[in-house]
């Protein structure tokens, strides 16, 4: 197998990015321990302040799956499901 790259885009309501970064850490924290996990990161745009992008490398298919059904992953698209203007918007490479 060979290693995944994800390339995630979210647009967040104004007055609700602070929220959001809380969130983002969290999540970003226990990814980055996730068996597989090669980097896990998030960066806010300097030009736009609402627009976040996360780049996430994974050693393979089977561990950005296990990611993805992870409770911590689930906490997070809960979290902050009210402070998004608009949907995620996923690359995967």
């Amino acid at each position: 197998m060979h290693k995944q790259i994800i390339i995630a885009r979210a647009r967040v309501k104004a007055g609700r990015e602070n929220a959001f970064i809380d969130s983002a850490k969290k999540l970003a924290d226990i990814a980055r321990t996730e068996p597989g996990n090669l980097c896990y990161s998030f960066y806010r745009s300097v030009t736009e302040p609402e627009n976040f992008i996360f780049y996430e490398e994974y050693k393979d298919a089977v561990a950005v799956t296990a990611h993805a059904s992870s409770e911590a992953f689930k906490a997070f698209t809960e979290a902050v499901r009210e402070l998004l203007d608009g949907d995620l918007i996923v690359d995967k490479y």
